[in-house]
């Protein structure tokens, strides 16, 4: 695991009088890759609290039914 630097803004107010989205401008200025470690490490957090094995995380894999339409 690497140390990243981490940038923390700190609020103090009633709820009502918070920024509806504070932190949009922060993630629209961070590239790609640094979104995706921040996806990926919500989804280790995630299986973590549920208590599950990180190892059967994938993407659903079974499909129902597919059918060509005709013209």
């Amino acid at each position: 695991m690497t140390l990243r630097e981490q940038k923390i803004s700190i609020w103090y107010g009633k709820l009502e009088d918070a920024e509806r989205f504070p932190d949009l401008e922060y993630w629209q200025q961070q590239d790609d890759t640094t979104k995706f470690a921040a996806a990926w490490d919500m989804v280790v957090e995630a299986h973590a609290i549920k208590g599950e094995d990180l190892s059967e995380s994938r993407l659903q894999r079974s499909v129902a039914h597919f059918q060509r339409r005709e013209s």
